[in-house]
Formats: structure tokens, sequence, C-alpha cells
């Protein structure tokens, strides 16, 4: 027992040695800690920044929409005489709505809240009708609801 008394004590050259390999193993551990942090900060920013791509590609995918129906974009009362032409406008605020849901699913700002909501006042008076409350507006995300219901409480719908 003298012997490890001695092997270890203050100022010998094991008791250092052990302090420096403990200091080494600390430095070690915060190093690789640092390094996970990083690694983590960069993919968070990597996530962030896909999932961006990927709302404005879906909302390019609806403006394609829009530019190729542009009566159903931004429809007049009254203006839809034919069943078709009914249907197709229903369809089309259908292909809006879960465009949006998906645009708020991967990047729910209020920047694409807003620009949804501009989308979607020119059908505030279909989805405050009761045919719409009744199929489509449950089929819409909670997120999207919200949209809606602001839409058409801003016009009076």
């Amino acid at each position: 027992m003298h012997l490890n008394a001695v092997l270890l004590a203050p100022g010998s050259l094991n008791h250092i040695a052990n302090t420096v390999k403990g200091y080494a193993l600390a430095v070690g551990v915060a190093f690789a800690i640092w390094l996970a942090w990083q690694w983590w900060r960069s993919r968070q920013a990597d996530t962030a920044s896909e999932r961006a791509v990927r709302a404005r590609e879906a909302w390019a995918r609806h403006q394609t929409l829009m530019l190729q129906m542009p009566e159903l974009a931004e429809p007049m009362l009254g203006s839809l005489s034919s069943p078709i032409e009914v249907a197709r406008y229903r369809i089309f605020v259908a292909a809006l709505l879960a465009t949006g849901d998906q645009i708020l699913a991967l990047e729910p700002s209020d920047q694409w809240r807003a620009t949804l909501g501009r989308h979607l006042a020119p059908h505030a008076s279909y989805l405050a009708s009761n045919e719409f409350r009744a199929a489509g507006f449950t089929e819409c995300s909670p997120a999207m609801q919200q949209v809606i219901a602001t839409v058409t409480r801003s016009q009076g719908a």
C-alpha cells in the first residue's frame, strides 16, 4: 500500500500523467459534443432550406394551374353557369386547399398564411357555404382551417 501512496502522491510522475489524461479526456469529450452540436445545427439549417424549397415548388405547381384556369382563380359571382364549370371550380378550390395544406405542413410561416389568404379571398363565399363546410372543410388541416376562418371572417362571408 505504501508503494501506491508514493506513486499517486501529488507531484509524482504518475499523478501528473493521470491529471493530464483526465484533462485530455475532458477536452476530447467537449470537442465531440461541440462537433455533434455543429452537425445538428447544420442539419437543422439544411432541413429548413429543403422544406422551404419544397413549399415553393408546391406553390409553383399551383401557380401553373392558376395560369391554365385563370377564370377559376378569380371567379366572378354567378359566372359559373354549367354543372361542369361548378365541378371544375370545386376541384380548383380543393387543389388550392391541398396545396395550402402541403405548404403549411412544410413551412407554417405567417408569410405563407398571408399568401394563401390572399388567394383564398376570391373564394370566400364558397368557403363559407354550407356545402363546403359539410364536406371540404373537414378535409383540411387545422392550420388551413384557421386560414379559411380568417378569410371568411375578413370577407364577411
